[in-house]
């Protein structure tokens, strides 16, 4: 019995691997986040380069593209005296002596509006902005903010001026999250924790028990289920089918999560929030032991009623069409992954977490985010291990010779015949 499915494990494991789309997934994706993260690496040192200590603290704070969103130039008059020229932006910003020279250059069309930088601005503060018509997408005072931090702070200290810049750093707790008001958060840096983890789990699990699919209608297609099934019972195939596909998820996941950190660790001070978001999650090992009991069991889920689809289907056409009533369902938390990330203890993720066909997803998200309570990763662990053993049982049942050598999909009302035997 185990040199059978032995045989079909081996067999099966080396014809997917080899798989084009299999290889693209699990090493492409992250070679081509590498080579794009060397080249922003590599354009951003080519901008940098010959820059001073406080332009370079003025270009974090945005370059010129994004001072002038909307404008295409624009102009200013000083009247304080205090801001001879426009500096590093007398690209787009252009000085004009007085009001009506800078007006002849608006209805000529060569800029788009001006600044008025009036005598008494350093006493109050005060710009105007004058423009042919209002243009909600114009309006903006980050040009003319940039000429006054980079003309105020010459020959201050660059870490002085990044205070100028940027003076607050906001740290956001989540009440709903820890009452206790210890848990820092960063809504951009949860979503993309949350929703990583889950496309990670997603597409491992999806992907791989759609090579079981497919495998076993092309196998019937062919007609090699017959050849097959002669040297051995249907459950044997089966079996070695889920073991080698699961040993491929697995290591699917693997490399993802091995390349994530170290592009997170490569990031690290590069501004890029998510990917060192990833790598400061400090995943404990029992954690991480519970991603891989839920990838487990879900795949085990997944394994089953893909094994039962290919049962039942005669070709590629229908047999995505029948797996559709597995996989939506599966990927209803990812619908209400901002609630996840906000409230994950609410009532929704919970339930969701609990629901056998829904928490590989949710709870994931849940660890990730937020402490979980032990009695309910054990109550969604038994009600999914449970229904694993059902749907187990129900692809050994519907993974016989009368179902696989079927010239036809069985009709829905034939299939409590066929689980009967």
């Amino acid at each position: 019995m185990f040199r059978h499915i032995e045989h079909v494990f081996l067999y099966e494991f080396r014809r997917n691997f080899r798989r084009k789309g299999y290889l693209f997934t699990t090493f492409g994706i992250p070679i081509i986040a590498f080579v794009a993260y060397f080249s922003y690496q590599a354009i951003n040192t080519l901008n940098t380069r010959n820059a001073s200590p406080i332009d370079s603290a003025a270009q974090a704070l945005a370059s010129t593209a994004e001072l002038f969103k909307g404008i295409s130039k624009a102009g200013y008059v000083d009247q304080s005296g205090q801001f001879p020229d426009a500096g590093d932006l007398k690209d787009k910003l252009s000085r004009f002596d007085d009001e009506t020279s800078a007006q002849s250059a608006l209805s000529a069309g060569k800029i788009d509006l001006f600044y008025i930088i009036p005598a008494d601005y350093l006493k109050t503060g005060d710009v105007t902005l004058v423009m042919p018509r209002l243009n909600l997408g114009q309006i903006s005072s980050d040009p003319v903010r940039r000429l006054v931090l980079g003309k105020l702070s010459q020959g201050v200290d660059s870490n002085l001026f990044s205070r100028l810049v940027d003076p607050v750093d906001v740290q956001e707790i989540n009440l709903q999250r820890d009452s206790s008001g210890k848990t820092k958060t960063n809504f951009g840096a949860d979503f993309a924790v949350a929703y990583l983890f889950a496309i990670l789990l997603m597409l491992a699990v999806f992907t791989t028990n759609g090579y079981m699919m497919q495998t076993v209608i092309e196998e019937k297609e062919t007609r090699l289920i017959e050849i097959l099934i002669s040297s051995m019972r249907p459950t044997q195939l089966l079996a070695g089918k889920i073991l080698a596909l699961g040993l491929l998820g697995f290591l699917q996941i693997v490399v993802w999560l091995f390349s994530i950190v170290l592009l997170g660790r490569l990031a690290a001070g590069s501004g890029l929030t998510a990917l060192v978001a990833l790598i400061s999650l400090n995943l404990t090992p029992v954690q991480l032991l519970v991603f891989l009991l839920y990838f487990v069991f879900g795949y085990l889920f997944f394994a089953a009623a893909y094994g039962m689809v290919g049962a039942i289907s005669a070709s590629m056409q229908e047999g995505p069409q029948f797996a559709v009533f597995f996989t939506l369902p599966a990927a209803i938390p990812l619908y209400f992954i901002g609630l996840f990330t906000t409230s994950p203890d609410a009532p929704l993720p919970v339930i969701l977490s609990l629901i056998p066909v829904t928490a590989p997803l949710s709870m994931v998200m849940r660890i990730s985010l937020t402490p979980v309570p032990a009695w309910q990763i054990v109550v969604s662990l038994i009600l999914l291990i449970a229904l694993d053993a059902v749907m187990i049982w129900l692809a050994g049942r519907l993974f016989r010779v009368q179902t696989l050598l079927a010239g036809q999909a069985p009709k829905l009302r034939d299939i409590p015949r066929l689980i009967r035997g």
